[in-house]
This record gives C-alpha cells, structure tokens and sequence, in this order.
C-alpha cells in the first residue's frame, strides 16, 4: 500500500505562522504534523510515501519519503496537487491532507470499510464549530449520504439554516482507494481535464484548477459511480487557521496522549 500527504499550499491562514515554513512542519507537542501522519501511514501499512510539496518545498528535508513539487501550487488548489503524484495512483492508497491531526483509531476504521474509494467522515462534527468563527461551519467540507452510507451530495455550503444536522457528515481530509478505485478516481480527472481548460468552473468550483477533492468525487458521483465512507466520530482536528492551532491547550500531553476526543467534547 502507498500513502500520499498533500501539503503544497501556502497555509495563508495560518499567516504569520507560514510565511517561512509549510503547515505541515507546524510543532505539534513534540512532533509535526508531518511526522505524526507519516507515522499513522507506516503504521496504516504504507511502505511507499510521497508527499506532494510546493511552499517552502526546501524545508522538508526527510529522505525516507518520495518529495513531488507543485511547480504550480500558487495557481491550482488539492486536486490538481494531488495529481502530480499519479505515479503513486496505480496501487491500493491512502490519501491525507497535510494540516489534519487524526488518531490511529481512525486509520483503523478506515482500513476496516470497504469500498474502492472510501471517505473517512465524522458524523458528530459541528462541536468542533463552537467559538471557530476564523474558519466558520458554512465552509465545512459536508458529506450527505445515502441508507448505505454511500456519498450523495459533497463539497462547501451544504448547510443550510433549515438542514438536519443529522443528515450531515464532514469530511476529514483522509480517504482510501483501492488500486481499481484510483485508476477510476484518475481516469475521471483526466476526463474532465480534456473537457475544460484551466480556468473554466467546473462542479462547485470557479476555475477547474482550484477544484477541491470534493468537486472531481461529487462528479463520480453524479456519473453512477458508488463513494463509500468510514464513519467516525470526532477523534481529528483540522489546523487551517492560527485560531485552530492556538485553541488546542497543552499541545504536548494532550496530543501526545489523544485526547483530542475528550477535549473536544
């Protein structure tokens, strides 16, 4: 199994923060956010892992992971990053953006699911909202499903004021394919990206070049394709703003023993 960690973009929200430095290599305890996911992924069963860079690509000095640059991080967004790595897309994988902290457990639920492509989403979220008003609810990446647990509608400003919250999932920035899922997940980029050029909206986003990993699987989704999901419940925190980061007290013992579940609460 390989492990691919997306980590090329600027972090702009976490300004100050990243002005010299990639989000991933942010101290966490006394760790990174880039040590503790390459670690999940060895663990998870990834013997090849690459990591597609691009701000500050110089910083990341580990040699035991396969460094892709984004020679074109500034103008394209997560799913194009993602493709500079295909060469890593012709095998079962593992697939983590690079500002998410997530506990080994959730790992495992996603190596228990089945599906070729398989969602890692958290159907008690909207808690981790509470006081976030730097990164607000309505720009929560929402998974809605289907009786089966199978991906409906995903992608930013689902939520409404009149949606049931029970009807809703986020998702984490982690997801599994198998070899078939990813050559599927390949192929459907490569066709939508002979249809349109770089600037054309495509799904929810304005240009086909910021798409999000939520616009290419919504397209899959409306083709027929089944997207299947491991349900977790908290257990993960995404780190996109400096409000994020600050918010998490004692960063050492409380990461260092997962306890982000039961502070979170």
């Amino acid at each position: 199994m390989r492990g691919i960690i997306i980590a090329a973009g600027r972090g702009l929200r976490m300004l100050p923060m990243t002005s010299f430095s990639p989000k991933c290599l942010l101290p966490i305890g006394d760790t990174t956010l880039l040590n503790h996911t390459v670690e999940l992924l060895r663990n998870a069963g990834c013997t090849d892992i690459a990591i597609v860079t691009g701000h500050q690509a110089e910083l990341i000095e580990r040699n035991d992971i396969v460094k892709i640059r984004n020679e074109d991080f500034a103008n394209n967004n997560v799913l194009h990053s993602l493709l500079y790595a295909r060469e890593f897309l012709t095998d079962d994988v593992i697939i983590s953006y690079s500002d998410i902290w997530v506990e080994p457990e959730i790992y495992q639920t996603l190596l228990a699911a089945s599906g070729d492509i398989v969602l890692a989403v958290d159907r008690d979220w909207k808690v981790y909202y509470q006081g976030r008003n730097h990164h607000p609810l309505s720009e929560a990446e929402n998974v809605t499903l289907d009786s089966k647990g199978r991906v409906l509608k995903f992608g930013k400003h689902l939520l409404r004021a009149d949606s049931d919250d029970q009807q809703f999932c986020e998702f984490l920035g982690l997801w599994k394919m198998s070899a078939a899922g990813a050559r599927q997940f390949v192929e459907a980029f490569d066709s939508v990206d002979q249809k349109l050029t770089k600037l054309m909206p495509f799904q929810q986003a304005k240009e086909w070049q910021k798409s999000y990993i939520s616009d290419l699987i919504q397209e899959m989704v409306d083709s027929g394709q089944d997207i299947h999901t491991a349900i977790v419940e908290r257990g993960w925190a995404e780190i996109d703003t400096v409000q994020d980061y600050k918010r998490l007290p004692g960063m050492t013992d409380l990461m260092k023993m997962h306890q982000l579940k039961r502070y979170l609460k």
